[in-house]
């Protein structure tokens, strides 16, 4: 995720399941759990921060129509 405008929650989704279904196998050394479960970590965080935003935006868009 280099840019914020480039973010693709349903692309980072995607990922994460990914990420999970590789996790779950057997044949990865430390440093490729690592690695994984960085980038796993960097894309929960990123989609917690959309969902939180689109919901700041949704409150206010409900809050405007409503004065």
């Amino acid at each position: 995720m280099s840019s914020k405008d480039n973010f693709s929650y349903d692309k980072s989704i995607s990922r994460i399941e990914e990420i999970i279904s590789q996790l779950e196998e057997d044949d990865k050394s430390i440093d490729e759990l690592s690695s994984l479960v960085k980038e796993a970590s960097s894309l929960v965080k990123a989609c917690k921060s959309k969902l939180r935003m689109t919901e700041e935006d949704i409150l206010k868009a409900f809050g405007e129509e409503e004065q």
